[in-house]
């Protein structure tokens, strides 16, 4: 009678092994991807960071830079005064003119 031995990488290969796997191929690809955005003369890292400062600092110029407008414009004729209001309030639309007799 002739047995047949199976070899030993035929057995079933654990769970906790193969997770254990993934885990390192995981990090080999997280490490070489740091490595590529960190690494060079002119790293895309530091070009991100660069923006965003840069988009940064012209929008608060901007925004420092910008004024309320004037919405009210008032007036009199005689014994009759108004204010018109000429910034659209969408979600809360009025009557534009307010008159007043005095």
């Amino acid at each position: 009678m002739i047995r047949i031995m199976r070899p030993s990488l035929s057995r079933p290969v654990s769970r906790r092994r193969m997770r254990g796997q993934s885990f390192l191929e995981y990090i080999v690809v997280l490490s070489v991807g740091v490595l590529v955005l960190v690494s060079g003369t002119d790293p895309p890292i530091q070009k991100l960071a660069r923006a965003i400062r840069d988009y940064y600092t012209d929008y608060s110029f901007a925004i420092s830079v910008s004024s309320m407008p004037n919405c009210f414009y008032d007036g009199s004729a005689g014994p009759v005064s108004y204010s018109v209001d000429k910034c659209i309030d969408v979600k809360d639309p009025e009557w534009p003119v307010d008159i007043s007799f005095d």
